[in-house]
C-alpha cells in the first residue's frame, strides 16, 4: 500500500531551487567582483602588506582621521572600546604606507611623539604578506578536497573508487605544497602504497587503467609540480564522486555553497578580510559538514522509522547544533566591543557561514538525500 504524502513529499523539489538559486547568484556576483578587482575579496595589511599603528587612550580621533585622508589614499579607522564604560580604550590605523610615512604625519597632527607607552607599530611586507596569503589560500583548498575525500569515504560505494580517489586527491596536494619536502616524500609513500592496493582491488582492465592512470597523474605531479594542473585533477576527482556517489556530492555542494555565501556577503559590503578571516573559513568547512554528515548517517544508515521521520529527527538535533554555535558567537560580535577585530571577523564570519548552513543543509541537502532515496527506493 502506497504511504500518504506529506508537504514535504510534494514541496521538497521545489525547496532546493531557492538555496541553489542563490549560490548561483553570489557565483555570478563574485565573478563580475573578480572581474572589477582581480581578486576574490578585499586584503587588510595582514594579507596585502601595510602598517597597523594602535594609539592607546582617550584621543580626540575626529581630526586625526580628517586630516590623515587628506594625506594617504587609503586608510582604516578602528576604535576599541570598554565595554562596561563605553569609553575609547584605543585606536586603531591601518595604512599600506611605511611606518617611516605614517608615524610622522600621526605625530604632526596630534602634536605628540609616540611612544611604546602612549602606541604601538607593526609593519608587514608586501612580499612576507603575499607568501603569507598564498599559504593560506592553498591551505583552505586542501582542507576542502581533503574533507570532501573523508566524504566520499563515508559515502562512497566502491572502495577501489575510494582509493583511486585518495591517489588524485594527495596529487593535489603535492601540487599546492611542491616546495616542501616532507609533504612530497609523505605523498609519495601514500600513492604508492593506494597505488599497490588499487591494482590489488582492481578485477576488471578498465579499473586497471583508471589506477594506472592515476597514478600517472600522482607522477606528473612530481616530475611537472605546475599549479594549473590543478584544475583538471580537481575536475576529474569530482566527476568520480558525482557518478559514484550522490550523497557525497550533496554534502560537498553543501560545503561549498557555506563558503560561497559568506564570501560574496563581505564582499558585498567592502569587508577587508584578514588573515584571522581566513582561518575561520578553514573554520567553517569543519562546521558546515557537521549537520550534513549527520542528515546523510539517519537517512541512509539507519531504518528504525521511515525516511522522513528520520530526516525530521535529524533536522531537530543539527538545527539545535547550530542554533547553539550561533548562541555562542552572536553575543560576542555584537556585545563584546573590546575584541580584537581579528576575533569579530572570525564571529562575523561563523555567524554568516552557519545561517547558510541551515539554509544549504535543510533545503538543498534534504532535497538531495530525499530524491536519492525515493529513486533507490529507501524508505
Amino acid at each position: 500500500m502506497e504511504k500518504e504524502k506529506t508537504w514535504y513529499d510534494k514541496w521538497y523539489k521545489v525547496l532546493l531551487l531557492a538555496p541553489i538559486i542563490i549560490t548561483i547568484i553570489f557565483l555570478v556576483y563574485l565573478g563580475f567582483f573578480y572581474s572589477s578587482h582581480h581578486t576574490l575579496f578585499f586584503k587588510d595589511v595582514s594579507l596585502s602588506g601595510g602598517t597597523t599603528i594602535t594609539l592607546n587612550g582617550n584621543i580626540n580621533t575626529a581630526t586625526l582621521e580628517v586630516e590623515l585622508k587628506k594625506q594617504f589614499s587609503s586608510l582604516d579607522f578602528r576604535r576599541l572600546t570598554d565595554l562596561a564604560t563605553g569609553k575609547q580604550i584605543a585606536f586603531i590605523i591601518e595604512s599600506p604606507a611605511s611606518p617611516e610615512q605614517l608615524k610622522p604625519a600621526i605625530e604632526g597632527i596630534l602634536g605628540t611623539n609616540l611612544t611604546d607607552e602612549n602606541s604601538s607599530i607593526e609593519f608587514t611586507g608586501p612580499t612576507l604578506s603575499s607568501n603569507f596569503y598564498t599559504q593560506l589560500i592553498k591551505a583552505v583548498f586542501i582542507s576542502f578536497i581533503l574533507m570532501a575525500l573523508v566524504i566520499f569515504f563515508l559515502f562512497g560505494d566502491s572502495l577501489f573508487f575510494k582509493v583511486l580517489s585518495v591517489i588524485l586527491s594527495i596529487s593535489m596536494v603535492k601540487l599546492s605544497f611542491s616546495d616542501i619536502s616532507y609533504i612530497g616524500i609523505l605523498v609519495g609513500f601514500l600513492g604508492f602504497a593506494a597505488f599497490l592496493y588499487g591494482l590489488y582491488l582492481a578485477k576488471t582492465k578498465i579499473n586497471y587503467l583508471y589506477i594506472s592512470g592515476a597514478f600517472l597523474v600522482l607522477i606528473i605531479s612530481f616530475i611537472f609540480p605546475v599549479y594549473y594542473l590543478i584544475f583538471p585533477i580537481f575536475l576529474l576527482l569530482f566527476s568520480v564522486y558525482s557518478i559514484k556517489s550522490i550523497p557525497s556530492i550533496a554534502v560537498i555542494s553543501c560545503a561549498f555553497a557555506d563558503i560561497i555565501w559568506p564570501l560574496a556577503i563581505l564582499d558585498f559590503f567592502e569587508v577587508k578580510i584578514s588573515a584571522a578571516g581566513i582561518a575561520a573559513f578553514l573554520m567553517l568547512i569543519g562546521y558546515s559538514v557537521d549537520t550534513d554528515i549527520l542528515l546523510t548517517t539517519r537517512a541512509l544508515k539507519r531504518s528504525e522509522v521511515n525516511l522522513d521521520a528520520r530526516i525530521y529527527r535529524a533536522f531537530k538535533t543539527g538545527t539545535l547544533m547550530t542554533l547553539t554555535a550561533l548562541a555562542a558567537v552572536l553575543p560576542a560580535f555584537f556585545i563584546v566591543t573590546g575584541l580584537p577585530d581579528s576575533f569579530r571577523q572570525i564571529f562575523l564570519i561563523l555567524a554568516i557561514g552557519l545561517g547558510a548552513d541551515l539554509i544549504n543543509t535543510w533545503l538543498t541537502n534534504a532535497s538531495l538525500i530525499k530524491w536519492y532515496c525515493d529513486k533507490k527506493g529507501i524508505q
